[in-house]
């Protein structure tokens, strides 16, 4: 068969538009239905635009986040529904709403069920997935399937383990992937790192560092075979542990990813991140002695967020100096403890999911305007990604950093007109393109 997967594209302007890097869930599938003989085509909307009219296949596969599945229903569209097969963590949640667009939608985790669905063995509307026990078995994700993707100038994203137990309450991880951590070994992983042409990794895992050993004796092969340039996703704790630390610095990672998620007690609290402010200073400190850089999260808006939480946010990210930061809006995303709690409490004002992207607000907050959060929010970002700061940076010869600071401006200016029509933005639409 001819099968065709589809990653859309957001509709807003973000850091994934930026830096193209794709899911590996319709890569590893693309790779295991090549692998048992079909003919497969895979099209990130990111990286390049498909001509729908003009497709040639039998069988078309969307998988979509909840900030890109009303594209991905858009995409559906165009093509006979019984032609169509969805998946990913939006339609996992919420499949009942997929199968408008879609013959079939495969909720959770589909390498092990995917040739069955597509050769018609599995014609339930929807198909149960099953978790992989041991992921060494998948194969290398074949990125040479990917429409117009240049590995040797890309972040190649790298997958070593699934499942998270920390069940933050505004995450909907757990609710594909588990509660319980599986690992690729070691060796499988420097397998696949060998065979990549590219020039940066990042390891997509939500907790690169969950099972220490794992992650050192992973990094004592990466430091033997000389790999550089690698970025990863890790909590607070893994800067604790300071042999793990040191051996993340001469294994070559660049940047960490962090889930700092607030400076207010009561928030993580709240979140169930099981961290304190002291805790993340260290961790701060920590990663920067080590020279690391920092890509700082943080979501705002919260039972106990004010708009004194925001400033708040903003000068401790300036005071300990981080390289860059995301100030997401808390975002109620289906399936999660937040949905669940929000839409029991009528607070919910729109299921447009385009806007459930982490930069909209979609809900009537506690302690401020839905307006004063969204309007603050973007006014602190123009702080932060100020073309000023990125000046300053390139004259420091901090090249690196000057370069994310501008990406960050750029991005900032685009959200900014692609949301003009928003009464409240008009205010600061001029005063952003002066800072």
């Amino acid at each position: 068969m001819k099968i065709a997967f589809i990653e859309p594209r957001a509709c807003e302007a973000n850091i994934y538009s930026k830096i193209y890097m794709p899911l590996l869930g319709p890569v590893y599938l693309g790779t295991i239905l090549k692998n048992r003989g079909h003919e497969v085509s895979i099209y990130n909307e990111n990286i390049l635009m498909p001509d729908y009219s003009a497709l040639d296949a039998d069988l078309i596969c969307i998988t979509a986040l909840t900030s890109t599945v009303k594209r991905g229903y858009e995409i559906a569209k165009k093509f006979p529904r019984e032609n169509v097969i969805m998946g990913g963590v939006h339609v996992s949640l919420l499949p009942e709403e997929a199968l408008e667009y879609a013959r079939q939608v495969v909720v959770g985790e589909a390498e092990e069920v995917i040739i069955d669905v597509v050769e018609g063995r599995r014609q339930e509307p929807i198909v149960q997935g099953k978790a992989v026990e041991d992921l060494d078995v998948l194969p290398n994700p074949d990125f040479s399937l990917i429409k117009g993707y240049r590995m040797s100038s890309s972040i190649v994203p790298i997958s070593t383990s699934r499942g998270c137990p920390f069940d933050c309450s505004f995450c909907s991880v757990t609710k594909l992937f588990g509660r319980k951590y599986r690992f690729r070994s070691a060796e499988n992983i420097i397998a696949e790192l060998k065979s990549r042409d590219a020039r940066a990794f990042f390891f997509c895992d939500d907790n690169f560092t969950a099972h220490p050993k794992r992650t050192r004796e992973l990094l004592s092969l990466m430091l033997k075979d000389k790999f550089k340039n690698w970025a990863c996703q890790v909590r607070c704790d893994a800067a604790k542990d300071k042999e793990l630390l040191g051996l993340m610095a001469k294994a070559g990672c660049s940047v960490v990813c962090v889930g700092f998620e607030s400076v207010n007690p009561k928030a993580l609290e709240a979140y169930q991140k099981k961290q304190t402010l002291a805790d993340i200073v260290e961790a701060i400190r920590s990663f920067h002695k080590s020279k690391i850089k920092i890509h700082g999260m943080f979501v705002l808006g919260g039972e106990h967020d004010s708009k004194a939480s925001i400033w708040e946010t903003l000068r401790f990210a300036l005071k300990e100096k981080m390289d860059t930061i995301q100030m997401m809006i808390l975002t109620p995303l289906p399936g999660t403890k937040v949905y669940d709690e929000l839409h029991a409490q009528k607070r919910i004002f729109t299921r447009d999911w385009n806007l459930y992207d982490g930069q909209h607000i979609v809900f009537k907050p506690k302690l401020l305007s839905a307006r004063d959060l969204q309007l603050n929010i973007i006014k602190a970002y123009g702080k932060f990604y100020s073309l000023y700061r990125s000046i300053f940076l390139l004259l420091k010869l901090r090249l690196r950093s000057a370069m994310f600071r501008f990406m960050g401006y750029l991005i900032l200016k685009e959200w900014i007109r692609h949301n003009h029509r928003m009464p409240w933005l008009l205010e600061i639409s001029s005063s952003t393109g002066r800072t």
